[in-house]
């Protein structure tokens, strides 16, 4: 995981803002809707889970986090998979736009 993790985060622990996650954003996110959807969300979501425990900080990646705006595209066309994987980051977590479940 930590070879990826590099890949994903080169800078780390500096974020630029560059790196390729956080070049998703509410203009695109439409163009990463695929049937692979969940696994991208899931995964971003566990990128930001690491550098959050890398971090030693709860705060993750902030308003950059690309996972909400797939998450809100996605709800246009699969609501029901949308309200999915919002559990699924509430449950595993949460960000800075989903809560942390209980």
């Amino acid at each position: 995981m930590e070879d990826e993790f590099q890949i994903i985060l080169p800078n780390f622990p500096t974020l630029r803002g560059s790196e390729f996650i956080f070049t998703i954003g509410w203009a695109n996110a439409s163009k990463y809707i695929d049937s692979d959807v969940e696994y991208l969300v899931k995964g971003l979501h566990i990128i930001e889970i690491l550098y959050r425990n890398k971090i030693q900080h709860d705060f993750g990646f902030g308003s950059p986090s690309p996972t909400f705006k797939i998450i809100q595209k996605l709800k246009e066309t699969n609501e029901a998979q949308a309200i999915e994987l919002t559990k699924w980051i509430a449950n595993s977590g949460g960000n800075y736009y989903i809560q942390k479940s209980n």
